[in-house]
């Protein structure tokens, strides 16, 4: 009966014991990045990969590789669905087809007019549209929460004061919809990733790119280009800090739970620092000798007349893909919250 006991009372230890390592057991996670760590999105990663290694008590450790190092932006989708990464900070509209519902936002112009206002329409849109969480899941992905960007002006080798002064210049643009913004005002598209801009404009590859006043530090172009015409091409959210869905589902409960408050967290942490990363990078510009130059409303009607419908253009391509009501919805909900909240 002894010998029993003992026998039972071993095995008992040995389970605690394995179940105790198997909680400390440290998690690692790759986390790929398309920009180098100096963006404002980039600090806010950095920092909810911190954050989640002091909660869990170094638990989880997150490895931050920066400027593409361990795959380009356009591979990135396919490394998080083989398991060669495990996180990524990825712009969906690298994405076209395996992302549609996602590359919208991040993709339509002249559709959103502050950060603020494009955080509260991505994650609304994220929260109400079912569409979303489905097109996640089919490409095996799960969006932790996106960032937010400040508008982008045109930054340019030569002053555009007028929209005649685009015609025939070379315009950096991503996506599908860019392009052609930049064809409605004469100018010539030109794709180029972010790695690619400083060079691109150095060379004369692109006359102008459409960017951030803080991303244009960061990338430190203003020391090839030294004229900003303030017209907002492009505002809303940039990229997710995304996660494979199957290394998701394979961690533990509170883990996630950690994961997830962090992350709505750094939604908070993103929207402040946007907005503060503006203010200074607009004076460190000012110091440097760039010259700004407001786009008269006038001409700006001009671009938003000779453009296309870029909502209805889209919903007719989504109607394509048996997804035209959940791209109605989308677009109706967009609408309203940018009527609500600009």
């Amino acid at each position: 009966m002894r010998r029993t006991f003992v026998i039972l009372c071993s095995a008992l230890v040995v389970v605690l014991l394995s179940g105790s390592l198997a909680s400390s057991q440290t998690i690692t996670l790759r986390f790929n990045h398309q920009t180098p760590a100096t963006p404002v999105g980039a600090q806010v990663d950095q920092w909810f990969a911190e954050e989640v290694a002091r909660r869990t008590n170094g638990r989880v450790v997150i490895k931050m590789f920066w400027a593409e190092a361990l795959g380009k932006a356009k591979e990135m989708l396919p490394l998080l669905k083989q398991g060669a990464i495990d996180m990524a900070g990825l712009s969906p509209a690298y994405y076209t087809s395996e992302l549609p519902f996602f590359t919208a936002p991040n993709s339509i112009p002249m559709a959103m007019d502050s950060p603020r206002q494009a955080q509260i329409i991505m994650h609304t849109l994220l929260e109400k549209i079912p569409a979303f969480q489905e097109e996640a899941r089919r490409n095996h992905i799960k969006p932790l929460f996106f960032h937010v960007l400040n508008p982008y002006v045109l930054v340019c080798k030569q002053p555009v004061r007028t929209l005649e002064d685009l015609k025939g210049k070379k315009m950096r643009t991503w996506g599908e919809d860019m392009p052609r913004l930049a064809k409605a005002a004469g100018a010539v598209p030109v794709t180029l990733f972010l790695p690619e801009l400083y060079e691109g404009l150095g060379r004369g590859v692109i006359d102008c790119a459409p960017f951030s006043y803080d991303y244009t530090v960061s990338y430190k172009l203003h020391e090839v280009a030294k004229y900003v015409t303030e017209v907002v091409t492009w505002e809303g959210p940039t990229h997710a800090t995304w996660i494979s869905l199957e290394k998701w589902n394979g961690l533990p409960p509170d883990v996630q739970r950690i994961m997830l408050e962090v992350a709505e967290e750094a939604k908070k942490k993103d929207l402040e620092m946007v907005i503060e990363a503006e203010q200074v990078a607009r004076k460190t510009l000012a110091a440097a000798g760039v010259e700004f130059i407001r786009l008269p409303e006038s001409e700006r009607q001009k671009w938003v007349t000779a453009s296309p419908d870029f909502f209805t253009d889209w919903v007719a391509k989504m109607e394509k893909l048996g997804q035209g009501d959940a791209a109605r919805q989308t677009v109706a909900l967009w609408k309203e919250l940018r009527a609500k909240y600009r």
